[in-house]
């Protein structure tokens, strides 16, 4: 049996909420909308910042290895940011995708009752309410590096070994190697061991981070 609360009505809204929900829909889409472009701003920093560094060092003999690694930094930053971005789209995803699911798609099949098994009133309205954002920093960075930045981050780091392989005199022994990736007072092992950990760390948050959100088409 199924209980009157927990049916949509479409027929018992007020026509003015109709107008309501039309314009809110357009407003939640254009933010969204936004924010995606803010993803593939950041995206595209990564990717051109990443390309102009490395062309510049393999391009030009004398340049030292230590720019592939502020490269490598700059990455990180902008991955940082990303996920920042990422959370508030997924927020706003979150809500249109409620409103497309279960009040668009009812209404444009003409349907007028529909059992409310996901209480879509209930979570649209707790999204206003709560001042946190469901997706946590720590997810989000984990959707971004899986999405875009476990490619990047491997292509720096073997930039960066073939660089310090030639660079400033060919290494054809790890301790050569390590002479080699040495920056300023700071010794090369531990540069390389940094830098290879870093990346190890960023595989291990992308694949074992705890993944909560539903929508698996986010981008």
């Amino acid at each position: 049996m199924v209980d009157d609360a927990d049916v949509l009505d479409l027929e018992s809204m007020p026509e003015s909420y109709y107008g309501f929900i039309y314009h809110y829909y357009r407003a939640e889409v254009y933010r969204e909308t936004n924010w995606r472009n803010r993803l593939d701003i950041t995206t595209n920093w990564s990717i051109v910042v990443t390309a102009a560094m490395l062309s510049f060092v393999f391009s030009n003999p004398s340049a030292p290895h230590s720019i592939i690694l502020i490269n490598y930094i700059f990455v990180w930053f902008f991955l940082y940011v990303e996920s920042r971005r990422f959370r508030y789209y997924s927020l706003l995803r979150e809500r249109t995708r409620i409103i497309e699911k279960q009040l668009l798609s009812q209404i444009i099949l003409g349907k007028t009752g529909k059992l409310n098994v996901n209480k879509w009133r209930e979570r649209l309205a707790s999204s206003f309410m709560n001042l946190k954002v469901p997706m946590s920093r720590m997810e989000s960075v984990a959707w971004r590096l899986r999405r875009n930045y476990l490619i990047i981050f491997p292509v720096i780091f073997l930039s960066w070994l073939g660089r310090i392989q030639s660079y400033p005199v060919p290494a054809l022994s790890a301790g050569r190697l390590f002479l080699n990736a040495r920056v300023w007072f700071v010794p090369g092992e531990v540069v390389f061991y940094l830098f290879m950990v870093s990346v190890i760390i960023a595989i291990i948050l992308a694949f074992y981070i705890p993944i909560k959100s539903r929508h698996s088409d986010l981008p």
